[in-house]
């Protein structure tokens, strides 16, 4: 940003000559006849560094942020970031100034063009930079530079803030120092300069010397997020309490609109969601990043909807198997392999004429097969219909046996037990090999908008040494039908 290159701004502005003496002041004669002595620093330095000193990286002001509607904002800053939903900006420059001209830098801050040290309405000094560098080991270690530079401008700051410049990230901890307090307003444009300060002896008299950056300017955009908009509607916090507060039970926490979105997605789809007129219930607004909505009421017969139909869980929809180290390639695997059959026999009576056949790979352990589904309503009373298919494929002895297996429900951490019928004290329920089972749990309900329940096979290594039971899962369509109210 820093465009201060000293002696290509003298030559260019003034067209000078210079003589250097190793005292303690440079001077340059001017072709207008005038003289300019500029102070070394410690006596005895040479100040030809002055004439010859190679221009500092400058750091593109490129940052830009995506939006909605593929819209990219133009910063013309080096960083921005959002505290407490406020935005703040990062400046991060490098001057060319040499050292013995003792400059002080920092930035000029307003919101109007023309910014010099007397027409600005912020002017802040930049303090040593305590800047640090993480490596590409993940390592910290201070950038030790007198000519790096950084200042943030905004309202609120952290203790620590951090800036991606040419892909590499400088975490600065000494922010209050460098940081210009002011709020930057939504739809606003300001300016701000880098410059820097010296003293020097013009004609015999000490005189205040400043280079000046260029001046540049970034405008706040005004994006539908920043006022809790989106590209379609979405409910509002309130009207998602209002909905839950309507035909949720108290025990379940108020769910978000991406846990109904999908659900939504599937009932604006049907002819009734199609013809059903939102027009009252949407407010709409202009952004720089396209048109905005909210959706301020849930309609009751979106619930009714969702709350009386019925949900089918396609067996090949599996969402993950258990995984353990295979020792032989030094990675983790899949405990079992899955095997997807389809059109089964219909003498068979496998729901759907399908089913997922899995054999275990590693024979010694037991493992689970996880299925998830968005569509499932807390506060609805379900119908449980688990399907599991007879061996169809292999006639050997071993494959015929029986297996024994349990299912829980999965929430965050909570994993949670689900009951079936003639299980046995273990909690364990036996699948035979040579018929369709279906176990039916009644009064099933779920505490979030969702399912996700494990199938685990519970079979001992020495049933299997026995003869008496394998760990072939043969997993068909599973059903929640609603179970009308009382």
């Amino acid at each position: 940003m820093m465009k201060t290159r000293t002696i290509l701004l003298i030559i260019a502005f003034m067209g000078c000559f210079a003589g250097a003496v190793a005292q303690d002041v440079t001077t340059l004669h001017m072709k207008d006849g005038t003289t300019k002595r500029y102070s070394n620093g410690v006596k005895g330095a040479t100040s030809i560094q002055f004439f010859d000193y190679a221009p500092a990286k400058t750091y593109a002001p490129d940052y830009t942020s995506k939006h909605e509607n593929n819209y990219v904002a133009e910063w013309n800053v080096n960083q921005v970031c959002q505290i407490d939903g406020e935005y703040v900006v990062g400046l991060f420059w490098e001057d060319n100034v040499p050292s013995n001209f003792k400059a002080n830098h920092g930035v000029l801050f307003g919101t109007a063009p023309g910014l010099t040290l007397d027409n600005c309405q912020e002017k802040k000094y930049a303090t040593d930079a305590r800047v640090q560098y993480r490596s590409s080991y993940g390592d910290l270690s201070y950038v030790i530079n007198e000519h790096t530079h950084y200042m943030w401008i905004g309202s609120k700051i952290k203790k620590s803030m951090c800036m991606n410049i040419d892909g590499r990230n400088f975490i600065s901890s000494d922010t209050i120092a460098n940081f210009i307090r002011t709020p930057l307003e939504i739809d606003h444009t300001y300016y701000y300069r880098t410059f820097s300060e010296g003293k020097a002896l013009v004609n015999g008299e000490e005189q205040t010397v400043v280079f000046y950056g260029e001046e540049r300017s970034f405008r706040v955009p005004r994006i539908m997020a920043d006022f809790a908009y989106y590209p379609y509607p979405c409910a509002t916090d309130k009207a998602l309490a209002a909905f839950a507060a309507a035909h949720l039970p108290d025990t379940i926490a108020v769910p978000t609109w991406k846990q109904w979105e999908p659900l939504w997605n599937l009932w604006r789809a049907t002819d009734e969601g199609k013809n059903y007129d939102l027009s009252a219930d949407i407010t709409t607004e202009k952004f720089d990043d396209g048109t905005g909505y909210r959706l301020n009421r849930i309609p009751d017969e979106f619930y009714t909807w969702i709350a009386n139909r019925e949900i089918v869980i396609d067996p090949f929809d599996v969402a993950e198997i258990t995984r353990g180290f295979d020792s032989t390639i030094k990675d983790s695997v899949n405990i079992a392999n899955p095997n997807y059959i389809e059109n089964v026999d219909e003498k068979w009576g496998v729901p759907g004429v399908k089913y997922v056949r899995f054999e275990p790979v590693i024979f010694t352990m037991n493992y689970s097969v996880t299925y998830r589904n968005d569509e499932v309503v807390p506060g609805v009373r379900y119908k449980l219909q688990l399907n599991f298919a007879p061996e169809t494929e292999d006639e050997s002895d071993v494959a015929r046996l029986p297996m024994k297996l349990n299912v829980s429900t999965v929430l965050g951490n909570e994993i949670t037990r689900i009951v079936l019928p003639a299980e046995n004290a273990k909690g364990d329920f036996t699948v035979p090999a040579t018929e369709t089972t279906s176990v039916v749990v009644d009064n099933f309900s779920v505490k979030a908008v969702g399912l996700s329940f494990q199938i685990l096979t519970h079979v001992t290594n020495a049933e299997i040494r026995r003869g008496q039971f394998n760990r072939i899962l043969r997993i068909a369509e599973m059903r929640l039908t609603p179970v009308p109210d009382e």
